[in-house]
């Protein structure tokens, strides 16, 4: 397979006034596709161009490398050049070019902490084409003080900075470049990603577009999952048993075997309902059991009380394993393993090559734990001592 890269548009800038351009036929064999560049912030505008061609607007030509310019809104009256390229992929029985990345530069400073949306249209709809990972229709970059970054649910695309410049390139991308006839970019407020600060003086290490139930009666929706910060207990990660002996005996009783409550669940958002079904049994004291250091943690922000602190569910800890390893998340299936490094994801520190608690029981004598220093989850007897990192959703 073959692949080459050029640029989709002329180097286009924006304009706020709509103008009318025709396109006169390339001179060389090109595909014939029509990139406009549609601002949505401060005005609207239209430029229409063919690959690699001269390209009227009112009375005068222009160059392909050329174009017209306009300022967002938070460039202020500094205007930013865009330029959208396309890849052909050669393929059995033909191939095709595909929208592939776009260039944004001269970002100003005053852009510092927002976030750019990309998003494709067709010439006849206002539904945005899919770009990349088979179905996603926006592409939003972060830019994180000068640095730029893939923003939220823009996995499947990477970002290459400079200073001033991004670069955003679809790994795979999906829409024709004959089907693009817009491009809309917009710049907003910025979106948690993994890596930034969460709400409860954590971090963030996992995030789901389309949300999952949370809670301690699984009654919210929940998109964010944030870590308790590297010296949340005073010092390194604490360990303890994942329940104490007594009051109950549970070599011979489940959890939930008094109450209906039980602390099996596997899956991601359940880990506060876990929690809670094992405080429940009676482990309510911090020195024997890891449940109730995480049901105890409480953070005070701004006035704000952060006490729905939990301890992970098995998935949930899967999660906090890849961050931790600087794993690129797959999906929430793809199991944790050794590749990266301890410590290396964005803004995670503090964990230990050991085995930490999940909040999921196994059988009535053993819980579910994780090794970070190679990503493997075993089941491990509740009376051998293991780390523990609580987690809160929201």
């Amino acid at each position: 397979m073959v692949k080459y890269s050029e640029p989709l548009d002329n180097d286009a800038h924006y304009s706020d006034d709509p103008v009318e351009i025709d396109a006169r036929p390339p001179g060389r064999k090109t595909p014939a596709i029509l990139g406009s560049l549609l601002l949505l912030i401060g005005g609207v505008f239209f430029v229409q161009t063919t690959l690699a061609a001269n390209i009227s607007i009112n009375s005068g030509p222009v160059e392909f490398g050329q174009g017209i310019s306009q300022a967002v809104a938070c460039s202020g009256i500094t205007n930013l050049t865009v330029t959208p390229y396309s890849t052909f992929t050669n393929a059995s029985g033909g191939g095709a070019f595909y929208f592939s990345s776009v260039k944004v530069s001269n970002i100003p400073v005053g852009c510092y902490g927002d976030d750019f949306t990309i998003r494709a249209y067709g010439n006849s709809s206002s539904t945005p084409l899919a770009l990349f990972n088979t179905a996603s229709t926006a592409a939003v970059v972060y830019n994180n003080s000068g640095t730029f970054q893939a923003g939220v649910g823009s996995t499947g695309a990477t970002v290459s900075s400079s200073a001033g410049t991004f670069t955003i390139t679809f790994t795979s991308p999906v829409a024709l470049a004959s089907s693009v006839a817009k491009i809309a970019i917009e710049s907003g407020a910025h979106a948690l990603i993994v890596g930034d600060a969460g709400p409860g003086g954590g971090t963030i290490f996992y995030y789901s577009l389309a949300g999952f139930r949370c809670g301690p009666t699984l009654a919210s929706t929940c998109n964010y999952l944030e870590a308790a910060p590297s010296g949340w207990n005073g010092g390194s990660d604490p360990q303890n048993r994942w329940a104490q002996q007594t009051p109950i005996k549970y070599d011979t009783a489940t959890v939930g075997s008094s109450g209906g409550d039980t602390a099996t669940s596997l899956a991601i958002g359940w880990g506060y309902r876990n929690t809670r079904a094992i405080v429940a049994q009676g482990n309510t004291d911090p020195s024997t059991s890891v449940s109730p250091i995480a049901d105890l943690y409480t953070v005070t922000l701004s006035g704000v009380v952060y006490a729905d602190w939990y301890l992970p569910s098995k998935n949930e800890l899967n999660q906090m394993c890849k961050w931790a390893r600087n794993q690129a998340w797959v999906s929430d299936a793809t199991q944790c393993n050794n590749s990266g490094a301890l410590n290396s994801g964005p803004g995670a520190s503090g964990f230990s090559a050991g085995y930490y608690w999940s909040s999921s029981e196994y059988v009535a004598s053993m819980a579910f734990a994780q090794v970070f220093a190679d990503g493997t989850q075993p089941s491990s007897y509740k009376y051998n001592y293991s780390y523990i990192r609580p987690v809160r959703a929201f």
